[in-house]
């Protein structure tokens, strides 16, 4: 028998059965029991695995919904307004606490601090100067609200001046309740020549 001279068949006999012996041992690995058994384990564990979901974006801060005065105060900003007047702290904590509120407010709604004079700004806090809100801030019954006025520990109203859209100078007419005298107990300070800030200078209150 004459042999082929060219290698090319010789080759080509090789790779097939190269071929073949891998498609035998792929059969025979993908059929194992163990190969199965861990396939199955592996599903299993997979099926377990809690669904992961798009948490939901909550307010800040968060407003029970409605704005009667029967509506409900969140806990943390009831603890908040129960600070005010406190014997515990000074007179400024009054001021600085009024002032959280306010910036709570702003971010609540989206927008600025709430304007007008001290009943608008009260009115606002508890949810009375507009209905539609979806809930209040401030507790409407509290002791510091006399006459529908936010007022300091002396009784008196407190005085608001916008200094910009975040911040509100807030003014106490300190223990002789009379507004602009030397005693009186001021948060964010207009800058000179605004606001109740006399200009550098001037010599005037």
């Amino acid at each position: 028998m004459t042999l082929p001279k060219r290698s090319g068949p010789y080759l080509l006999t090789f790779l097939l059965l190269i071929l073949a012996v891998l498609v035998a041992w792929m059969f025979h690995a993908l059929t194992s029991p163990v190969v199965i058994e861990a396939a199955s384990k592996s599903k299993k564990k997979a099926a377990k695995l809690p669904v992961e979901t798009a948490s939901p974006t909550l307010p800040t801060p968060n407003l029970p919904r409605g704005g009667s005065a029967s509506a409900p105060i969140d806990p943390e900003h009831q603890k908040m307004a129960d600070e005010l007047h406190s014997t515990e702290t000074q007179p400024i904590r009054d001021l600085e606490i009024v002032q959280e509120f306010l910036t709570l407010y702003s971010r609540a709604f989206k927008e600025g601090m709430p304007i007008g004079d001290n009943a608008d700004i009260t009115a606002a806090l508890i949810g009375k100067a507009d209905t539609s809100r979806p809930g209040r801030l401030f507790p409407d019954a509290h002791r510091s609200i006399r006459n529908g006025q936010l007022t300091d520990r002396w009784g008196t109203p407190f005085w608001f001046h916008p200094n910009s859209s975040s911040q509100m100078e807030i003014r106490s007419g300190g223990p002789d309740k009379e507004m602009f005298t030397l005693d009186d107990v001021i948060l964010n300070a207009s800058p000179a020549g605004f606001g109740a800030t006399a200009p550098a200078g001037s010599g005037n209150q």
